[in-house]
């Protein structure tokens, strides 16, 4: 599903092969200029949070993204990436924009906000749950990051707003929308019970 935001420049900043795509439909549907303001150079580490050292990953992360300036200077920005998952690169890559010119900087991941950590799958150098960005504002908002985690997993719920606006203030995005999950499965095409969605709402 996409969302419209008027006179933005979409960009897909992260993996070609996953964003890409949603980016260019985002602008084929909007009626407005798709961009990849970043050149990509990956010769090094093929992914940045490969590193067990948190500060070879930024570095890693930050060599590999070279901005173009002239791309971005003056715009109102919208980039779609797969996943929020700590936000600590992402955040440099937001301050980055905005050091190049970027009027606005907006945010649409393609899933969920992630809740519960993966029980399969090592995707992140996170040593602990409490790592991901919204446990993080969990705690924050609780004093504790296991704290109602059901609510926090209901897009329609008061404390689902928050916990994004905590993300969002945190980031310095201008606007931060999630994909919902019934969306996610839609355009997935396969029923509930055929997907795992544990990180999102914590079904097993």
């Amino acid at each position: 599903m996409l969302y419209g935001v008027p006179g933005l420049y979409p960009i897909a900043w992260r993996e070609f092969l996953t964003q890409a795509w949603r980016a260019i439909g985002y602008a084929n549907t909007a009626g407005i200029p798709y961009g990849r303001p970043y050149v990509k150079y990956t010769p090094t580490w093929p992914r940045s949070f490969t590193p067990t050292d948190q500060r070879v990953g930024d570095l890693v992360a930050r060599m590999k993204l070279i901005p173009v300036r002239d791309l971005i200077q003056g715009k109102r920005i919208l980039f779609s990436d797969d996943s929020i998952v700590r936000g600590t690169q992402l955040q440099d890559t937001i301050r980055r924009l905005y050091s190049c010119g970027a009027r606005e900087v907006h945010m649409r991941p393609a899933c969920p906000p992630l809740v519960f950590g993966c029980k399969f799958l090592n995707f992140s150098r996170s040593r602990s749950v409490l790592d991901l960005a919204g446990r993080k504002a969990i705690k924050e908002l609780e004093g504790r990051g296991e704290t109602h985690l059901e609510q926090y997993s209901n897009p329609c719920s008061e404390k689902y707003c928050a916990m994004v606006e905590n993300i969002r203030a945190r980031l310095q995005l201008t606007t931060l929308q999630y994909q919902r999950l019934g969306d996610l499965m839609n355009a997935i095409g396969l029923p509930k019970e055929k997907l795992c969605t544990y990180c999102w709402d914590g079904a097993e």
